[in-house]
C-alpha cells in the first residue's frame, strides 16, 4: 500500500516538475516587436487551416488559424477571387464594425483599417495583453507550463505539432 502511494507521488512529481512539455504541441514564439511589425497585407496564399468566415460586402474574409485573414472579392459568389492575405500572427477570431477589422494578435486586441479596395491595411489601435496566452490545441497545460519560462518581450503566437511527444 505504501509502495503505491510513493509511486503515485513519484509519477505526479515527474508530470508536474519535469522539463518535458506535456502537450503534444510546441509553442511558436516571437518577440513583441516582430509580432507587431508583422501585421501587414500580403499576396494571397493557400488556405490550410480555415476558421471563422466573415462577409463584408463585397468581401469574404476567412481566418487562417494563428496566421492571418484570407481576403476574397465576392462580387461574383459563384467565383470568389482571392485578392490578399492580412498577416496577423496568433489570430483565432475576428469581427468587423463599419470598416474596421478587430482581431486577436496573440495576446493583443488590434483594430485594423482596411481601405475600400482592400489594397492597404493599417493597425489603428492596439490593446496590449488584452487576452490570455493561447492554449495548446489539445487542451493540456502547455501555456501554463511555459508561463514563467517565457521572457516578458516574447509572445506565444501559436502552436505546432510536437512529434516528439506523440
Amino acid at each position: 500500500m505504501h509502495l503505491n502511494k510513493y509511486l503515485l507521488l513519484l509519477t505526479m512529481a515527474v508530470l508536474f516538475c519535469s522539463d518535458i512539455n506535456p502537450s503534444g504541441y510546441a509553442p511558436i514564439l516571437m518577440t513583441r516587436d516582430e509580432m507587431e511589425r508583422a501585421v501587414k497585407l500580403e499576396s494571397p496564399r493557400p488556405m490550410l487551416e480555415p476558421g471563422k468566415i466573415y462577409y463584408k460586402n463585397p468581401y469574404l474574409l476567412i481566418v487562417e488559424k494563428y496566421k492571418g485573414v484570407h481576403i476574397f472579392d465576392n462580387t461574383d459568389p459563384e467565383n470568389p477571387n482571392k485578392i490578399g492575405f492580412l498577416h496577423i500572427d496568433g489570430i483565432r477570431d475576428m469581427a468587423i464594425k463599419d470598416d474596421v477589422l478587430y482581431a486577436d494578435n496573440a495576446v493583443d486586441l488590434i483594430a485594423v483599417q482596411i481601405n475600400a479596395s482592400a489594397s492597404s491595411a493599417v493597425v489603428t489601435k492596439r490593446l496590449k495583453n488584452y487576452f490570455q496566452e493561447i492554449p495548446p490545441p489539445d487542451g493540456r497545460p502547455g501555456a501554463a507550463y511555459l508561463g514563467n519560462r517565457i521572457p516578458a518581450h516574447i509572445i506565444l503566437v501559436g502552436w505546432k505539432t510536437n512529434d516528439s511527444n506523440r
